[in-house]
């Protein structure tokens, strides 16, 4: 009773993998290990409203600020990924010693990002490509008595190219989503 018609092939769970590159190439670092909450895109379309007539109603609904943004919270110390996560900052390796430093830099690194996820039922693969992107914000480095969470977010830009340089089109340079059926 109340059962809705579904296809289990469409069902997926688990968190996926995250890589970060660099604007313009297709990403291939991997971010490392992330919470169970996993990766969360949001994708944001703003309305805007005609209307007309006493009492006014809507006759007409057109776009006016269209966004993407995705959120991940790490649990390693990796200092790559804190550059990342403020969009700038200098991180140093040496045999003995790493390094992050941060402060003063008003350029934003441009990046690129790609979520990886393979569907439990099927073994499809799900992919999300951001073209490019930049930090959506800070981050806060706990000393706490659980595993230490890094909160990492990220915007979308527009970009009129995909990695491989083809030309994107215009309803298609924020992101985009496809899935590699098994």
């Amino acid at each position: 009773m109340n059962i809705p018609t579904y296809t289990e092939n469409n069902f997926a769970f688990g968190p996926g993998i995250l890589r970060i590159g660099v604007a313009g190439a297709t990403p291939t670092v991997d971010v490392g290990a992330i919470t169970e909450d996993g990766i969360s895109i949001e994708i944001t379309s703003e309305k805007r409203d005609i209307s007309q007539g006493n009492p006014k109603l809507p006759v007409y609904s057109f776009t006016q600020a269209q966004g993407v943004n995705l959120s991940v919270t790490g649990i390693e110390w990796n200092f790559a990924n804190f550059a990342h996560a403020l969009g700038a900052g200098v991180h140093t390796t040496t045999s003995t010693e790493e390094h992050f430093a941060f402060g003063g830099d008003p350029l934003v690194t441009q990046l690129a990002l790609q979520v990886e996820h393979a569907m439990a039922v099927t073994g499809d693969t799900l992919f999300v490509n951001i073209w490019k992107a930049v930090s959506n914000g800070g981050l806060t480095l706990p000393f706490t008595a659980d595993e230490h969470s890094f909160e990492y977010g990220f915007k979308a830009l527009r970009n009129g190219t995909d990695w491989a340089g083809a030309s994107l089109a215009y309803t298609s340079q924020l992101m985009q989503i496809h899935r590699v059926i098994a």
